[in-house]
């Protein structure tokens, strides 16, 4: 087994919402013009803010703990826990009254799996690790008082590793390591519009984007002399590796002087996948290996509130549902998905007029997945059992405005 096995969803690699404030309302952000992340969301709100200079900093942290059932062993085996980091960095700047410019930095994909080097799904996957990192320069106009929108131009840089055991030897240090990194160009669009004093309403596209790797490595060790001919000790690894395209609307609506609330709808297009092809080495016995992926469209539903405590706190609490679009037989324990149910909380402290402290968390219950092997299907990898995940995130960040 020479390919890298990758389970993706339309909440599955993502790392949650891309800021402390968007946390603490469940991420229903596409109408939500108080927080700088509006320029990742949508680029149209950004011409929508007010005449300063605005900064915002923050970090945060994605926890999952999985635990696996096996259909025939009835063997139990749990992921180690294993942080994945991120962080995000928001800047915008009035050119004049109708137009702003702004730069998003952030880390909306990723995960870190880690399972026993003993577990029973060890030749399909031991530890796997996706970090990225998107930079989108951003420009926003406002056509009157009420409409404005924008565009950005997305660079993002990706580094992925993988490392499994080869089943057919006994001994589990036998292994196979994929390490590499690659970039890729996409865009994102965003319409922002009032159509009332107290409710607005946001559209917003965002690309596909590709990241490309193209040198890569492909590693083994402890190879049995025997076969080091079939095994090299190292491969060149050519692959691509795909985020889907979302489109988003959203509402946003000041219910009272105090409260706002928000709502979001997303659906995101993964069903142009169906395979993912890794070119392994220059020799032709290791041309070329697929992994066959048979996604789905995926929808995910955003509701959050914000209320106005005091002139200094503010208050947020939001609930989501995000749906998977991976069938049972494609589950991957590199990521196993399930459909998600999570719910937030986030408070911000303003300690000056220019400055502010936010914080969120969020909690997502994802749905109990069996997977199926299927023998029909030797392209797809996986290992039969249930997996049971649950999902933490937590943010902290700094505002600024001058």
């Amino acid at each position: 087994m020479l390919f890298l096995s990758l389970s993706a969803a339309a909440g599955g690699f993502q790392t949650g919402p891309q800021s402390a404030r968007t946390l603490g309302i469940g991420g229903a952000s596409v109408a939500y013009v108080r927080d700088l992340a509006a320029i990742y969301y949508n680029p149209g709100a950004l011409a929508q803010m007010d005449s300063l200079n605005h900064f915002s900093l923050g970090g945060l942290t994605n926890l999952r703990t999985t635990s696996f059932l096996g259909n025939d062993s009835r063997r139990i085996a749990e992921q180690e826990l294993q942080p994945l980091l991120g962080g995000y960095f928001y800047a915008a700047h009035p050119i004049n009254d109708r137009v702003s410019v702004g730069l998003s930095v952030n880390t909306p994909f990723g995960f870190n799996t880690r399972w026993p080097s003993d577990w029973e799904g060890r030749s399909v996957v031991q530890q796997t690790r996706l970090n990225t990192v998107f930079v989108q320069p951003t420009a926003a106009i406002r056509l009157n008082d009420n409409f404005s929108m924008g565009a950005g131009l997305v660079y993002a840089y990706g580094r992925m590793s993988q490392q499994y055991a080869l089943g057919q030897y006994d001994d589990r240090n036998v292994t196979a390591t994929f390490k590499g990194s690659g970039s890729g160009l996409g865009f994102n669009v965003g319409l922002y519009g009032k159509t009332a004093e107290t409710l607005s309403f946001g559209v917003s596209y965002r690309s596909p984007v590709t990241l490309k790797v193209k040198d890569g490595t492909a590693s083994y060790s402890n190879v049995p002399a025997l076969d080091a001919g079939r095994y090299p000790g190292t491969a060149k690894l050519r692959t691509e590796l795909a985020t889907p395209g979302a489109l988003s609307v959203g509402m946003a609506d000041n219910v009272t002087k105090k409260l706002l609330v928000t709502f979001d709808f997303t659906l995101s297009a993964w069903s142009r996948y169906d395979s993912l092809t890794f070119n392994i080495g220059d020799a032709p016995g290791f041309a070329t290996r697929t992994a066959g992926l048979r996604y789905e469209d995926a929808m995910a539903f955003r509701v959050g509130g914000e209320y106005a405590y005091s002139d200094m706190i503010s208050l947020r609490a939001g609930v989501s549902y995000d749906e998977t679009p991976i069938r049972d037989e494609y589950i991957s324990p590199d990521l196993p998905d399930g459909n998600k149910l999570g719910g937030a909380l986030g408070v911000s402290v303003q300690f000056t007029p220019n400055l502010s402290a936010d914080a969120g968390y969020q909690f997502e219950y994802v749905a109990e997945r069996t997977s199926r092997v299927v023998q029909a299907r030797a392209n797809v990898s996986n290992v039969g059992g249930t997996y049971r995940t649950r999902v933490h995130t937590a943010a902290l960040g700094l505002s600024y405005a001058f």
